[in-house]
This record gives C-alpha cells, sequence and structure tokens, in this order.
C-alpha cells in the first residue's frame, strides 16, 4: 500500500508528457537559470519529476545519484525542492536506490516509485456497493441530477419525484455509467443550505433512483450527516467537493461503510496559487491521507482537480492543459467542466444551455490525459464524445478493426 503521508509530503509530480513551458516555469519557481534545462538534451532525459519536502541531505543524495546514472537534480536554495531530469531507466532505479541508503531515503524513494506506477499504469478498479467500475477499458460518465430550486445549468428537478426518476432512466439508457444527485447549488454566490433542508430534497430522489436503476447512485454533499443519511438510502458514493477536508465527520461516516467510493475534489477559499497543479497534488494527496488514515482503502477514491471551483477562466484552461501531472496520484481522476462558465467566457459568453459542444471538446482533451471520469448534465452527447476519444486513446474496439474501407472516397 501507497504511504498517503509521505507522498503528501514529497507530492512528487510527472511533468512529461506535458506542455513545454511547465518545465521552463518549473526551473524558475527553483530561482535557477532556465540555461540548466539544457541538461535535458545533454542526458537524454525521458522522465521529468517535480518534487518538494525535501531534507538538504536528501537533496544532495539525490543529486549524487541521478549524477552517476546520467541524470541530474535541479534543486533550490533551501535544497528542499528539486527538479529530477533523467533517462528512464535511471529513474526506474532510484527508489530501490534510495530504499537501501537509509529510512528516510527510502520513504523518498516509495513516493517517487509511487509516482512513476501510476504514472505508467492505468488507475485499478473503482468498488462502488456492488459494483465494480473499471476505467481501464474505457471512460466512465456519471450523469448528474440537480434536486435544488437554483441550479445553475437550469436543469433543477426540486420537488418533482416523478421526473427525477424519469430523468434517471433517460441518463442509463443513454449510457450513464453512475447517477449523481444533489440538493445544493454550488455556483458561485449560491446560499448554503441546511442540512435538514438538504436531507429533505435529497433522501427521497437517492432512495426512488437507487431502486429504479441497476447503476452505482452517488450523493453530491460536503455534509457528513447528508451523506450518511443517503448512504442509508441507497447511495454507494459519496461526490465531496471539499475532499474530505471540511467536513472533520465526513470521512469517518464514508469509513463506517466498507463497499461505499469517494470523489474527493480540490477547493479552496480564493484563487491565489503558488503553482496551479502543485498546489491542487498537495489539497489531493493531503485528502488521499485522510482517507488511508481513516481506513478508507485505496480501491475507493475517485480523485477531481475541481474544474471551475475557485479558479479563474485562465486557471481551468491551465488545469486542462496539465492534468497529466495528476496521474502521478495513482487514483482515477473525476473531471467535471459541464456547461461551465468557463466554456461560456471562450464563446463569447453563451448561456449555460449553450455550452454543450465547448465542453465534449474539454471532456476529449481529458480523456487524452487520462482522465477516469467525467460529471455531465448532457449524458447522450458525451457517451459519443468520450467513445470515439476511447477509441484513439484506449485503443481501436474489434468491431471497428474488422470494418473493411467504406468505400473510394473513405
Amino acid at each position: 500500500m501507497t504511504d498517503a503521508a509521505a507522498a503528501a509530503r514529497y507530492n512528487v509530480r510527472p511533468l512529461l508528457p506535458g506542455p513545454a513551458e511547465v518545465l521552463r516555469d518549473e526551473v524558475e519557481r527553483l530561482g535557477l537559470p532556465l540555461d540548466r534545462l539544457t541538461a535535458v538534451a545533454r542526458h537524454g532525459a525521458v522522465e521529468a519529476l517535480a518534487v518538494r519536502g525535501l531534507s538538504p541531505d536528501q537533496a544532495r543524495l539525490l543529486e549524487r545519484m541521478l549524477r552517476e546514472r546520467g541524470g541530474v537534480a535541479l534543486i533550490d536554495r533551501d535544497g528542499a525542492r528539486a527538479l529530477l531530469l533523467a533517462p528512464l531507466m535511471a529513474m526506474a532505479e532510484l527508489p530501490a536506490q534510495l530504499a537501501a541508503w537509509s529510512e528516510t531515503a527510502e520513504s523518498l524513494g516509495g513516493a517517487i516509485g509511487s509516482a512513476l506506477m501510476a504514472r505508467g499504469s492505468p488507475p485499478p478498479p473503482l468498488r462502488a456497493g456492488s459494483h465494480l467500475l473499471d476505467p481501464r477499458t474505457r471512460t466512465l460518465v456519471m450523469g448528474i441530477i440537480n434536486v435544488t430550486p437554483d441550479s445553475f445549468a437550469g436543469d433543477a428537478l426540486h420537488g418533482d419525484l416523478g421526473a427525477v426518476t424519469e430523468r434517471a432512466g433517460a441518463l442509463v439508457d443513454a449510457g450513464a455509467d453512475i447517477i449523481d444527485i444533489g440538493g445544493e447549488s454550488t455556483r458561485p454566490s449560491s446560499a448554503p443550505v441546511e442540512a435538514e433542508e438538504e436531507r429533505a430534497r435529497v433522501l427521497p430522489a437517492v432512495r426512488a433512483v437507487s431502486s429504479a436503476v441497476e447503476v452505482p447512485v452517488s450523493i453530491d454533499t460536503r455534509k457528513a450527516e447528508v451523506a450518511a443519511a443517503a448512504i442509508a438510502e441507497g447511495a454507494v458514493m459519496v461526490n465531496d467537493i471539499w475532499g474530505l477536508r471540511a467536513d472533520p465527520a465526513m470521512a469517518d461516516a464514508i469509513a463506517a461503510h466498507p463497499d461505499v467510493a469517494v470523489v474527493v475534489m480540490h477547493n479552496q477559499r480564493g484563487t491565489e496559487y503558488g503553482d496551479l497543479m502543485e498546489d491542487i497534488c498537495a489539497a489531493l494527496r493531503e485528502s488521499l491521507r485522510i482517507a488511508q488514515a481513516r481506513g478508507i482503502d485505496a480501491t475507493r477514491v475517485v480523485v477531481d482537480p475541481g474544474f471551475g471551483f475557485a479558479k479563474t477562466p485562465a486557471q481551468n484552461l491551465e488545469l486542462m492543459r496539465r492534468l497529466g501531472e495528476l496521474r502521478g496520484l495513482g487514483s482515477p481522476v473525476l473531471l467535471g467542466p459541464s456547461r461551465k462558465h468557463t466554456v461560456g467566457a471562450i464563446l463569447g459568453g453563451l448561456p449555460p444551455a449553450a455550452r454543450v459542444e465547448g465542453g465534449l471538446a474539454l471532456l476529449a482533451l481529458a480523456v487524452a490525459a487520462g482522465v477516469s471520469m467525467v460529471r455531465v448534465h448532457d449524458v447522450e452527447a458525451a457517451v459519443r464524445a468520450v467513445r470515439v476519444a476511447d477509441a484513439v486513446v484506449r485503443g481501436t474496439p474489434a468491431a471497428v478493426a474488422a470494418l473493411p474501407a467504406p468505400g473510394p472516397t473513405g
């Protein structure tokens, strides 16, 4: 089992493949001249890992070990942060070499090894109730049902249980793998909802939908008492926009049910970041640490970088460009750009209902970056988009591989 505390300390991020400017920005953040990046060409580096939380002794050890193996460690003045550049084989040997050195070096090696393994391997199947959701073969689609009176997307079904059940069935027929039910709006400037009111909204819906469909039902809530009540009514997944870091009782409420999965999302107050992806990964690693400490098995946890939450439109686009850095976390990644403000802003201020095609473009890019699950309002369109992206990224479907050319004009 990966040591979540060590992983949180070192917050190892794989930077390649990724945008070229990420390496440049990382060197600048270390306070080093950009000409140090010539090490990439000189050493033929094919792996680049960002590491933090180092002791000076660990930094010197990394520097020596990589130099001896044809790589290089670029280290900041304090010796706490480093950019590791090395050929794949040299980087792959590093964890074992560190483990043989000392106990503290072994902890660092474990964090590096876990990130390398996660970057190169698909995440494991996800357990949710009696369901085993496998993102290795196709991107999973989570369909949204809002039982609020004020959904930003204009799809609220507050107070109409028949419409909720009908919509759930339609989403499953359209290809949804999971139904996510929420009773508190999270749009910008929305008013908080008391737990009693939220329970009154969501519990009848969770009960009805759980009985009506064969796919897992998720409860979208930040409150432990709402999550616990929804689990009692049939929910087998909790979607927490504060990643177990807001309500101190949330992790225990989920841990009490060994068959319940959880989505831990990045969120924060304000939009100030040191480095966007470093901060997002650090927060998600803290959520993973909390989950492990409370006894929530890693096979039950999904991470969500929080597209549209505490991020400007420009930051959301940077998140999209750098999604690959999340693969080092070793958990399935969920992305929810559906009908979000950033899509409308790119397209000149379009309202939510007109943002579908823009959202589909982001979904295709997300699949290419290794995302395992997408959360959407428009399930039918999303399923079609991700299936085409899956055919490119995850491999040509057998039925397609056997097809002849359609004709002389293609």
